[in-house]
């Protein structure tokens, strides 16, 4: 016979939403709050995130709003004082480093960022000198026109701030239950009452799917559908090279959107060669915590790694190991908060769009007192809000992916 738990808020995932879900509910005193993990936490895509945490709505991308502003600088407080009780989650106040390789760049990309009315405290424009400063030489010169400054950003392991969050969550009382999947909702009346896992029922007053990618497979059927794109996304970690733990994290619109950090005296890059939507790949996409895709891997050294050598000439490049996870984007590229229309006890919290490290332990707050009273007096969540997409809008995940805007 299997097994029957009770509980006052079920969460289906332990990735980055899910942990950060769970520790602001165990904060609210919100009851018994149980994690359901179908492998461990962070072992699918937070665990292979960047681990950028910036001021993204100040300029960059101009989708994201105020309130997106907001999130943004809680998750930054809120990793800083993570970082105080476990340091290992290798917190970094370097800030955010934006840089242009070309003039049409520097009016697209970096001015924007200098000049936007919610620009943190000391943003400053950096010259091609100052550049080569502050990344302790590892950006030359020669191959950028000019840059600007974020102070206030910081960069973090990812997955070992979703492990450290997992651990606060059982501080906090609550269970994570690991390697335990979810094969379906339990309806009554219309209700979502629970879940069933391969180990046994799940009663429950509230559930959560905070499950990226698997979501859909879920919400099937009941009858729902987000309209979420699956996006294979890949990076790259390079040997160590000497590169220092003090350079910021650096973006470069304009050289085909790289991104890159220090990671462990190497770096870590990518950029969008190493992406692709689940329509352009094979049906596995989803079918285990970490896709695994080398051909986006060999496009990414083809097509972006002669414009990186430019731009870092002086440390080594070479892709030794590289990890794939799976985003989900939605039109509009904002966040799902909130209740499943139609289905009371049920919620989702998901539609990272590639930023739920920096937003996750904003959300996970605003969904909390969600989640708890019913509301929030800290932010207005209506902008997540499950309806404001017209159900059957987007019927396919290319339809999702042609709606979506550009980031400027």
């Amino acid at each position: 016979m299997p097994d029957t738990t009770d509980a006052d808020v079920l969460v289906v995932g332990a990735g980055i939403l899910g942990t950060s879900l769970a520790h602001h509910l165990l904060l609210r005193g919100a009851g018994r709050v149980v994690v359901v993990e179908a492998e461990t936490p962070s072992a699918a895509t937070s665990g292979a995130g960047a681990g950028f945490v910036g001021l993204w709505a100040a300029g960059y991308a101009n989708f994201l709003t105020d309130t997106d502003l907001e999130l943004e600088q809680y998750g930054i407080d809120f990793y800083r004082r993570l970082a105080e009780r476990t340091p290992d989650i290798e917190c970094r106040t370097n800030g955010n480093l934006y840089l242009a390789t070309t003039e049409s760049g520097w009016t697209q990309w970096v001015e924007p960022v200098l000049g936007h009315p919610l620009a943190p405290k000391g943003t400053r424009q950096l010259t091609p000198h100052d550049i080569g400063t502050v990344t302790g030489g590892v950006v030359a010169p020669g191959s950028v026109v000019g840059g600007a400054l974020h102070p206030g950003g910081i960069q973090i392991s990812a997955g070992r701030a979703t492990r450290a969050l997992a651990a606060s969550v059982r501080e906090l009382g609550g269970e994570i239950r690991e390697r335990t999947r979810v094969t379906g909702l339990i309806v009554s009346d219309g209700a979502v009452i629970g879940a069933l896992t391969d180990t046994g029922l799940i009663r429950a007053r509230r559930v959560v799917l905070a499950c990226g990618a698997w979501s859909n497979e879920l919400l099937r059927p009941l009858g729902h559908r987000l309209p979420l794109l699956r996006m294979v996304a890949t990076r790259v970690v390079s040997p160590p090279s000497g590169v220092p733990d003090t350079m910021p994290t650096v973006m470069v619109p304009d050289l085909y959107g790289l991104w890159l950090r220090a990671h462990r005296s190497g770096l870590t890059w990518g950029n969008g060669d190493g992406y692709s939507p689940s329509y352009e790949l094979d049906d596995a996409v989803g079918t285990e915590s970490r896709p695994h895709y080398p051909e986006l891997v060999d496009r990414l050294r083809e097509r972006l790694l002669p414009g990186l050598r430019t731009l870092v000439p002086e440390h080594d490049l070479s892709i030794d190991r590289w990890l794939q996870g799976i985003p989900c984007m939605t039109p509009d590229r904002s966040f799902l908060a909130g209740a499943v229309p139609g289905v009371p006890g049920l919620y989702v919290l998901g539609g990272d769009n590639e930023a739920g490290v920096t937003h996750g332990p904003g959300l996970g707050r605003l969904m909390a007192e969600e989640i708890d009273t019913g509301g929030s007096d800290w932010l207005d969540a209506s902008p997540y809000r499950l309806d404001r997409f017209e159900a059957d809008r987007f019927p396919t995940e290319r339809d999702v992916a042609d709606a979506m805007p550009a980031r400027r």
